[in-house]
């Protein structure tokens, strides 16, 4: 197998585990598979957006923390943030209907950022042992690029960041809008440069110590968006006859209906059973990555410099 299609499938393993891992967080039902892979591509092309704006305008180089803020987190969650506006917030997906959705959607389109930015680094990486015929060391270059780019940075970024997206979505008032969305296009640069300054300077060990917050910081905000889902208040409404007042965007009746969603709150099974898993697996992701390695080298080569 060459060195290019293990890197590809190397990288497309790795997203694929949190893409299954996002797209079941929501325990009373499953978003259309169309829109998540939909999202996913579009994480993967923001990757080509960065290389555009780098080669037009090269940011300046330089070493530590300042320089991980800049160069990393700011542009390439603000072009993340640029695309989710653009399909997410633009054209109002009609299957989302509560802050977890948004949550969902923009942690998956992280997912498809970080795994061509996997590709990169495991190809690029590993590419001089390869020409050089280093078959032993190749293997294990590989192995351990792969392992260091196991640590889920942009789901979990743009994860956190899509519930208070979500908030934003779903709020009434111009001004708390404004407030919800700056406060999450701030959390996700934040935390994405700490991520950056803590690899570069503390290890594995403080980055794996980092993810393990975040984790929980995510398991925190998935508890309090289920508690307050509206899928749970109608499930609470109708099987357990509960009077409760009612004060969720659509009427009960909606939600009843929403895609994803089946009486009594059982999960559909449609993406992720294991033939379609296979199938992602072994063709789908790994040809988007191809696909998206050409355009991007296509426009690279237009690019000054």
């Amino acid at each position: 197998m060459s060195l290019f299609v293990q890197s590809v499938y190397l990288s497309a393993g790795l997203s694929l585990l949190y893409v299954f891992v996002l797209y079941r967080s929501n325990p009373f039902r499953r978003l259309p598979s169309i829109t998540v892979t939909l999202v996913f591509v579009l994480g993967m092309l923001a990757v080509i957006l960065v290389d555009v704006i780098n080669g037009l305008v090269p940011l300046p180089q330089s070493t530590g923390a300042f320089s991980s803020h800049i160069g990393t987190g700011l542009l390439e969650e603000g072009v993340k943030f640029l695309l989710m506006i653009a399909t997410i917030w633009r054209f109002r997906f009609s299957d989302v209907a509560e802050p977890m959705d948004i949550a969902i959607y923009f942690g998956i389109l992280g997912v498809g950022f970080g795994v061509y930015e996997d590709f990169r680094y495991i190809f690029h990486g590993s590419y001089p042992l390869w020409t050089a015929g280093e078959i032993d060391r190749l293997q294990e270059a590989l192995h351990s690029i792969a392992l260091a780019r196991a640590f889920p940075g942009h789901v979990l970024f743009d994860g956190l960041a899509g519930y208070l997206i979500g908030k934003a979505r779903f709020s009434t008032g111009q001004l708390l809008r404004l407030v919800w969305f700056c406060s999450g296009f701030v959390l996700a640069v934040v935390l994405h440069s700490l991520f950056n300054v803590i690899a570069d300077v503390g290890g594995e060990t403080p980055l794996l110590i980092y993810i393990v917050f975040l984790i929980g910081l995510f398991l925190v905000f998935r508890q309090l968006a289920i508690g307050r889902s509206p899928f749970r208040a109608l499930i609470l409404m109708i099987s357990e006859n509960m009077e409760q007042r009612w004060d969720h965007p659509w009427p009960p009746i909606r939600y009843l209906f929403a895609d994803g969603f089946a009486w009594p709150g059982k999960r559909k099974k449609e993406m992720f059973q294991v033939f379609p898993l296979a199938l992602s697996l072994v063709i789908l992701y790994p040809l988007l990555v191809m696909i998206v390695y050409v355009v991007n080298r296509a426009i690279v080569r237009f690019l000054p410099g």
